[in-house]
């Protein structure tokens, strides 16, 4: 059986691509801290509204006892509004700074081990539904 067959898997592959190359990027910012007018780069983010809208994420609920709450169906809104760069841009043009692109960094590992370990936790769901426990 193919995983990436599966759309959850296929969703956590393409999620953890994005963040291999967000990766190389953020590298090639801090590597060039120090060049001259260099202007840091950044990713555009994975846009799952698109997905949403296909109802690929919606599973209903079965409510198998009258005490259960009813799902609300209502998704979460999150603000797009765009923060201004509280940092200034040096006298020779380069705007990259050093602690702005280690955050983002240690956030992208963070969600890196994230994606991996919901890999290995959705793996071992199928090996243990298959009966193939520990091998």
């Amino acid at each position: 059986m193919d995983l990436n067959s599966l759309p959850v898997f296929r969703m956590m592959s393409g999620k953890m691509k994005w963040l291999a190359e967000r990766q190389t990027v953020l590298a090639k910012n801090v590597s060039n801290s120090d060049t001259p007018r260099y202007q840091p780069k950044e990713l555009k983010e994975v846009d799952f509204t698109r997905l949403e809208k296909a109802n690929a994420f919606r599973v209903a609920l079965a409510r198998t006892d009258p005490r259960h709450m009813a799902g609300s169906g209502a998704a979460a809104k999150f603000d797009a509004a765009g923060q201004p760069n509280p940092y200034e841009t040096l006298p020779a043009g380069n705007a990259v700074v050093l602690e702005e692109q280690l955050a983002k960094v240690a956030e992208n590992r963070h969600d890196y081990a994230l994606m991996t370990e919901l890999y290995r936790k959705h793996v071992q769901m199928f090996r243990i539904a298959l009966g193939q426990r520990g091998q």
